[in-house]
């Protein structure tokens, strides 16, 4: 996101009639950086938001005269790139895991709060919202160009006219409009990632990792452009809505899906339907969105939300379900390749492997960092982040590469004083 944007503050709706709710949450916000405006009844909250330039919104189970649900429905008709937040005290509610499910809420805010997730919560929430405006911009933008490109067309030309040919101030206008769109896109996919970033490192990592490979995949294959732009987009975009969910379940996710029991591996299975529900308003993402939603399936019809099988999932679908897999794994790239192609056949379509592990040699690999446990921690990992002890007391700096010496300093004073159990490392 540009300087300029992030600069511009958020204005943050609180619908609560708690007093010492109201009170903590406010200067919380306050402290954050957020515009705070407060309401004690739905029907205010309505009200202000009919106002526009709200950017969160964050509704309590009951908002005096109106349900908080209720309020958060009207939120999404007035506002829909307003990021809606549930503070809530019955998270396991049927009516409140189907306003997850169908995008209606963001995420929910647990009573009592912990305020570490909650900042985080309210961080990724106003990353979100940027996102969103971002998008609806651009979509804008593309459809004043597309009526500007039909006007340039007809211009000139009568029914006995042969049809006009541009100009060259017309030619080079279009030309410039047309870059001025695919810049807004790439701000779009920087948005996205930083909010990847801030919610759980590796999400980023994997991505930008993907985009490199698919980029490279589709010069090898002979990609046309409109596809290799799809493929490319779909890469960038494909773990949007995974910050809509509680960060301990993707940090288990992420580790080893078989740590999630039934019901978190459900709302787990669902991010591929909801990225297309975030996305669906915004036409330049209409392809990308297919291949979003089957970037689960598995070969053999096992995999999620839907069950395709075979050839019934998109052939780019396949390509990313290979590069996406290859580039979250970080092991020495043949053993990781020798890794896939033993699930060729069930996860994987061979031919989508076989074109994927052309372009893996040929594919340069940008930096990213990883969150691991600091257990695992290995002689020449770099670190990407300090790491401090209890007592905030620099142990080794972001930037400095461990020797085996090092690990064990690390690991023997954990024994005695336990550090925070997550590092990040360069990868």
């Amino acid at each position: 996101m540009a300087a300029k944007e992030k600069d511009i503050q958020v204005r943050a709706l609180l619908v609560e009639d708690n007093d010492i709710i109201i009170e903590s949450l406010t200067e919380l916000m306050k402290s954050m950086g957020f515009i705070a405006v407060n309401s004690k009844t739905g029907s205010e909250a309505i009200n202000l938001l009919n106002g526009g330039s709200v950017g969160i919104v964050i509704a309590d189970d009951k908002c005096g005269d109106k349900e908080g649900l209720e309020v958060l429905e009207e939120a999404k008709r007035i506002s829909p790139t307003t990021t809606r937040l549930l503070l809530t005290g019955r998270i396991n509610d049927d009516a409140v895991q189907a306003a997850l499910r169908e995008r209606l809420v963001y995420r929910y805010i647990s009573k009592p709060w912990l305020n570490e997730d909650l900042i985080l919560t309210l961080r990724t929430a106003e990353d979100f919202h940027r996102v969103s405006d971002k998008i609806a911009s651009l979509t804008i933008e593309k459809n004043d160009l597309a009526r500007t490109v039909s006007l340039l067309e007809k211009s000139g030309g009568g029914s006995d006219q042969a049809p006009a040919t541009p100009t060259a101030t017309s030619t080079a206008t279009t030309a410039s409009s047309v870059t001025a769109v695919e810049g807004d896109v790439d701000t779009v996919i920087q948005a996205v990632l930083e909010l990847l970033y801030v919610f759980h490192p590796n999400l980023k990592s994997n991505a930008i990792r993907t985009m490199a490979l698919v980029k490279v995949l589709a010069e090898t294959i002979g990609m046309e452009k409109k596809a290799a732009e799809t493929l490319y987009y779909a890469a960038a975009l494909h773990d949007i809505a995974i910050p809509g969910v509680d960060r301990p379940i993707i940090r288990r996710w992420l580790r080893d899906p078989e740590k999630l029991n039934k019901d978190e591996m459900k709302i787990v299975e669902q991010h591929p339907l909801q990225v297309a529900e975030i996305l669906k308003s915004f036409p330049i993402f209409n392809e990308a969105i297919t291949l979003i939603k089957a970037h689960h399936e598995d070969w053999n019809g096992k995999g999620y939300p839907n069950q395709l099988k075979g050839e019934t999932i998109p052939w780019e679908a396949r390509l990313l379900r290979v590069a996406l897999d290859f580039c979250s794994r970080h092991a020495d790239p043949i053993q990781a390749m020798l890794e896939i192609e033993e699930l060729s056949d069930v996860i994987y379509d061979p031919a989508a492997i076989r074109a994927v592990a052309k372009a893996v040699p040929l594919t340069e690999m940008p930096t990213g960092e990883r969150e691991i446990l600091l257990i695992e921690l290995q002689e020449g990992m770099t670190l990407a982040r300090d790491i401090n002890n209890a007592n905030g007391f620099l142990l080794f700096p972001k930037g400095k590469t461990l020797s085996a010496s090092m690990c064990d300093k690390l690991f023997n004073i954990d024994r005695i004083s336990p550090l925070d159990p997550y590092v990040l490392v360069y990868c």
